[in-house]
């Protein structure tokens, strides 16, 4: 074992990933889908970056990515990302992330990366939705008839935090 350290000043420093700046609270535009008739594609990013067949940091890369253009160069397909952490853009993640657009699209991809807040994502889109079937689980159970006759007649209560949605409904999200 490492002898102790005798000053505070010893110890190593930790280094953390680059993150962006914190993004503000509101996102600084309204979010639009531009379709990209090119590839017969809707434009829509946060689903296509949820169903590309990735895993680990490389699926990570693709979903708190937020696109900001898709552009045609000659026959390639040029995404424009900009990415919330740093270490998610390395050489191989942005390499397996331009596969799976490649295969996806069946054109030549390249993908371009920027450091910077992000706002829309297939993650915020995800937890967008599943914060959506919460909402609509409580207010099921907080408009149930039986719930409120229990409510009344017993001085019953319904626990906190014991509502959640059926596994159906958040797994529509994904289907789509």
């Amino acid at each position: 074992a490492p002898p102790p350290l005798a000053y505070a000043d010893e110890a190593q420093a930790v280094v953390m990933p680059a993150r962006a700046a914190p993004a503000p609270a509101k996102a600084p535009h309204a979010y639009v889908i531009t379709p990209v008739p090119e590839l017969n594609w809707d434009g829509n990013w946060p689903a296509v970056a949820a169903a590309l067949p990735l895993r680990g940091v490389a699926q990570q890369l693709a979903m708190q990515a937020e696109l900001i253009e898709c552009s045609i160069d000659g026959n390639a397909v040029v995404f424009k990302v900009r990415v919330p952490i740093e270490t998610w853009r390395t050489p191989g993640n942005v390499e397996k992330l331009t596969v799976a657009l490649a295969e996806r699209f069946g054109r030549p991809v390249r993908v371009d990366t920027e450091l910077g807040a992000v706002w829309y994502t297939a993650s915020a889109e995800a937890q967008a939705h599943r914060e959506a079937c919460q909402r609509a689980a409580e207010d099921t159970v907080a408009n149930d008839p039986f719930v409120n006759s229990l409510i009344r007649e017993f001085d019953a209560w319904v626990v906190p935090g014991s509502i959640t949605p059926p596994p159906a409904m958040l797994a529509s999200a994904a289907a789509n």
